[in-house]
């Protein structure tokens, strides 16, 4: 698989071949050792902060990074990869069955047919709409945003990240409205769009607000931004570790929900759905976190 940049983590074992003469004019008999084929696993690197930092003085430093860091060491005789790709593109590279392999996917029925998921390996407060707080006024009154009527307010124009899931009652929004001409759909970086969003060319975006507060960070700027609870949306969601669907990938699953079972309680491993959250935040997350192991007989939505 080509990539936009690509990591190579582990080497290639060749099959050892002895060839041995029996006599010098007899036949020559060749007596083939192999040694077990490692397992190659592709990873997703999407340019996501602060759960995927492929960049800067953070770089690694992302929830994203610390799981799949994590399962890198121990899965055991593997050979990993690591390309670096937008999420439009991992959304068609898994569509068209590349056998690639990410952290941080929601489940989702129509993700069923062609993915296989981990169980629920991290937990994170919700996806909200994201605005300049000059313009909070702009916005319809109340504590949470209706999108529905927000997508038909032909007077605000919106920016989302194509290829991008937040939560189901969320994504059903965006389906249904994403060709309309004040909702843009652009395969860009989530720093892009922020970028889009402080210079005025769209007026909301839809993230996570610990997201939103790092990407503004990172855009020299702070106080711009201020965010609202969508509607309909829970307070938390949890992603899995998800694969191509069919042999490999199954197999790849296995041995990361082997993983799972045995880290998901340890203090330590709690702390990658905290990293970049805010104190108070942090206190949710540890509030919800019993929920994970909970999760797991939960059916996809």
């Amino acid at each position: 698989m080509d990539g936009d940049s690509l990591t190579k983590l582990g080497g290639w074992r060749s099959l050892a071949v002895i060839v041995v003469l029996l006599g010098g004019a007899g036949p020559a008999a060749v007596l083939a050792q192999p040694e077990t084929i490692r397992e190659k696993i592709v990873w997703a690197a999407l340019d996501f902060p602060p759960f995927q930092i492929v960049a800067g003085p953070h770089r690694g430093s992302g929830s994203f990074d610390g799981l799949r860091d994590l399962l890198v060491r121990e899965i055991g005789d593997a050979d990993h990869e690591l390309v670096t790709m937008t999420f439009a593109r991992r959304e068609d590279e898994l569509r068209k069955g590349a056998m690639l392999c990410s952290p941080g996917m929601f489940r989702t029925p129509v993700r069923e047919r062609y993915l296989v998921f981990s169980k629920p390996a991290l937990i994170h407060l919700d996806n909200r709409l994201v605005f300049l707080g000059k313009n909070a006024s702009r916005f319809p009154p109340g504590a949470a945003v209706d999108l529905e009527k927000l997508f038909k307010d032909r007077r605000l124009v919106g920016g989302i990240i194509a290829g991008r899931s937040f939560a189901p009652n969320i994504d059903a929004s965006i389906r249904h409205h994403g060709g309309s001409p004040n909702l843009e759909m652009r395969a860009l970086k989530p720093s892009q769009v922020i970028e889009l969003l402080l210079s005025g060319e769209i007026d909301y975006t839809i993230m996570f607000p610990h997201e939103a507060a790092f990407l503004e960070q990172q855009a020299g700027r702070s106080g711009w931004l201020s965010n609202r609870p969508i509607a309909g949306t829970p307070p938390y969601i949890v992603t899995h570790v998800a694969c191509t669907r069919g042999e490999w990938g199954e197999r790849v699953v296995a041995r990361v929900d082997r993983i799972l079972r045995g880290q998901r309680n340890h203090p330590e491993y709690r702390r990658f759905s905290e990293r970049w959250y805010s104190a108070a935040d942090q206190l949710l997350i540890r509030w919800h976190y019993p929920r994970l192991a909970e999760a797991d007989a939960e059916p996809p939505r």
